[in-house]
């Protein structure tokens, strides 16, 4: 239908204007969405899930980029925002998962085996978080995510031999874990 005034009705609305990231966001963003990403795939697992869980990441952090970068520790303060969006995605993708219905598919052994392995991890690493915060955040970032200690220390807002020691005690608990672990499989 044709508008009496010769106007087309826009149901939608004017076009927004257009997008503009801070050069120094952009940067930010460039020189940490590596490391954004390793840690998604460490948690979740899964690429499709961890690109999601950081673009809606960098959505948040895009919006408060200031006061990012105004921190004392701007990493630090990307990493948890991380992290949050990564737990965020995670109760929702239980909240999606009550209303599918998956079609039965035997999975193949070796999938089976390699979920064992990641859940003796998982139970493990959840022990050392609360035996030892700092430790586990060291390991899981050096260790399971990769980064140098340089950036643990950043991250983290420690000094790189901080850092260093913090692994590396963790890592001895871990072994102490997985003993114990290991020990509870045995008496079942």
């Amino acid at each position: 239908m044709n508008d009496p005034f010769g106007k087309e009705h826009d149901l939608v609305g004017p076009d927004p204007e257009p997008f503009e990231i801070d050069p120094q966001g952009e940067i930010f963003f460039r020189d940490h969405m590596p490391i954004f990403m390793r840690i998604a795939m460490y948690r979740l697992r899964n690429l499709h899930d961890a690109e999601d869980a950081v673009m809606n990441a960098v959505l948040n952090m895009h919006r408060k980029i200031e006061r990012i970068r105004a921190a004392d520790n701007p990493s630090g303060l990307a990493i948890k925002m991380l992290q949050d969006a990564i737990t965020d995605h995670c109760r929702s993708s239980v909240r999606r998962a009550d209303h599918e219905h998956l079609v039965s598919e035997t999975p193949a052994s070796s999938a089976l085996t390699e979920l064992g392995r990641y859940d003796q991890l998982d139970r493990v690493m959840e022990a050392l978080e609360v035996l030892s915060p700092l430790q586990a955040q060291c390991v899981q970032l050096h260790d399971l995510v990769g980064l140098p200690y340089t950036q643990v220390a950043e991250i983290v807002g420690i000094t790189v031999s901080a850092a260093k020691t913090n692994a590396h005690r963790g890592r001895k608990q871990l072994v102490v874990l997985l003993t114990e672990l290991a020990k509870e499989k045995g008496d079942s």
